[in-house]
């Protein structure tokens, strides 16, 4: 046995399980962050789909034939 396996050979059940413990842990953060990520992304689209129906029922409903004169002048 080299020295460092010596060392370390009555402590392989508490370095696996802390060796365990920081892979889940880290499994969790990147799941929490792949789902924020897809949460944004659906509410960005909901977003935009709400400003363009918006924009569409704005289109429908002005006056076809123009700016109505009010009287003042513009360039």
């Amino acid at each position: 046995m080299t020295f460092i396996t010596g060392l370390l050979a009555p402590y392989w059940q508490q370095i696996a399980g802390a060796a365990i413990a920081i892979i889940g842990a880290l499994g969790l953060y990147l799941k929490g962050r792949s789902d924020a990520t897809a949460k944004a992304k659906l509410e960005d689209i909901t977003n935009a789909n709400a400003i363009r129906k918006a924009g569409a029922d704005a289109r429908s409903g002005a006056n076809p034939d123009g700016v109505h004169d009010d009287g003042w002048r513009r360039d």
